[in-house]
């Protein structure tokens, strides 16, 4: 048990462990999220019509002169072309040097932070076992390094596990922008990890059991670094100094939300995650106490949500692009041919046949309910993600205007049949509108 006959260990592990380390943390995570965003970047002349997106295509990569794996479109490919069996299975690849760089850097993480332990512990008056380093406040505890499996630690993780994933499908299901930006941020990393998953139209993709082995692999590795090192030594050192588990407690959770910012994220999207991770790194912190110094169901509870949210996340984007392509592929009703040219006799633009074709991937890709028209939900993230880059995109609330305008527009022209979805041309009607007035319009 901490004791304050251990100052060194105090000193020198928040200088080697939360200095040196978290800051390794911080940059390694920069550096993968900036891998993962150049291989899945496209040439500005591959982005789609500028009338109707400002942004890089969610997930996709164009057929285009750079040699970086492909992604196949969801939302933002301006028409269907043929692929070379080369080109088709580079679009179908898994990124196996990601997601060895993750796994190795985690690994690579957590021995730093312990050689750094076990070096305090050789140069301390008082020698210590880094496995025996704890900061429930109790004689009885479990040691860092005890993994051995039961059934009451393995079922206290599974319960653990519960409120991280709802909080984290509460976000995912949120229409609020930034919390959008975090969706597309997940859905960009997850497919530029595993690819799309093999089906008749993709016969060499990925495998979904072979998702499920990569994405345990990348949770058990983040899972074990992370929870030692953030449930360990850190709030080991904390108390230690401070003798106090509030300032354990909360002084990880702020480093460990702190290691989930992106120096690239907008400020809204950061603090967005910053909390949620704060949220998490509480929540383990509490399992960690509550189950009496146990660090095995902390690990259990991280590695279950981690594998939640790539499987999960990797499954439905898979689906939504296959229905995306199907539905897509689809000849216009002669009604929606109508429908289409009086929206651009209404607004006075010209849209030829390569931006309709694009502006209909765009429009199935967020239709999350397979519906064939679009919620007030679906637009909100539709609009989010065609003006991410722009320095001012339309309000929510102009949005949900526009979006109630579209559907008295439509009893004006005698439709009476009730609906509180979109279908494309008022979608188009809807998206041109924000786009031709996007300077009007702040955040």
């Amino acid at each position: 048990m901490p004791n304050q006959n251990q100052p060194r260990f105090c000193l020198w592990t928040i200088c080697f462990v939360i200095l040196g380390g978290y800051e390794s943390l911080a940059l390694s995570t920069s550096k993968c999220r900036l891998r993962i965003s150049y291989s899945s970047a496209v040439q500005i002349s591959s982005r789609g019509p500028s009338i109707l997106h400002s942004t890089n295509p969610l997930y996709y990569q164009e057929t285009c002169e750079e040699p970086v794996p492909k992604q196949p479109s969801v939302v933002a490919n301006r028409r269907i072309t043929a692929q070379s069996p080369t080109d088709s299975t580079q679009a179908a690849s898994i990124s196996l040097p990601v997601i060895n760089y993750i796994c190795t850097n985690q690994a690579l993480l957590l021995l730093f932070a312990s050689s750094a332990a076990i070096a305090v512990s050789f140069f301390s008056n008082n020698p210590f076992e880094i496995s025996s380093l704890h900061w429930n406040g109790a004689q009885d505890f479990h040691s860092l390094f005890d993994w051995q499996p039961s059934f009451s630690r393995v079922v206290t993780g599974l319960f653990a596990s519960i409120p991280v994933i709802a909080t984290g499908r509460f976000i995912e299901t949120s229409d609020n922008r930034d919390a959008s930006r975090v969706n597309f941020a997940t859905t960009n990393m997850v497919i530029s990890l595993f690819g799309r998953r093999k089906s008749a139209l993709e016969p060499t993709a990925s495998a979904s059991l072979q998702v499920m082995v990569l994405s345990a692999l990348i949770a058990v590795s983040s899972g074990i670094s992370e929870e030692i090192i953030f449930r360990g030594y850190i709030p080991t050192a904390i108390f230690a100094m401070t003798n106090s588990l509030s300032s354990a407690l909360f002084g990880q959770a702020v480093l460990y939300a702190s290691g989930h910012l992106s120096k690239d994220a907008e400020p809204g999207e950061n603090m967005l995650n910053w909390s949620q991770q704060l949220f998490n790194g509480l929540w383990y912190a509490s399992v960690y106490q509550m189950s009496g110094g146990d660090i095995l169901p902390c690990i259990i509870s991280h590695v279950l949500y981690d594998m939640h949210t790539l499987c999960q996340t990797w499954t439905e984007v898979n689906d939504q692009m296959d229905y995306t392509q199907k539905s897509s592929k689809n000849r216009m009703e002669e009604e929606e041919q109508t429908a289409v040219q009086r929206v651009q006799r209404g607004t006075g633009i010209t849209l030829n046949p390569e931006t309709v074709d694009f502006a209909r991937h765009f429009f199935y890709a967020f239709d999350n309910d397979h519906a064939g028209n679009l919620s007030l939900s679906d637009c909100q993230r539709a609009v989010s993600y065609a003006f991410m880059n722009d320095s001012t995109a339309p309000d929510s609330n102009v949005v949900r205007d526009l979006f109630e305008q579209a559907k008295e527009q439509r009893y004006a022209n005698g439709n009476w049949e009730p609906s509180d979805r979109l279908d494309f041309s008022e979608f188009l009607h809807l998206l041109v509108a924000l786009r031709s007035n996007s300077r009007q319009f702040s955040r």
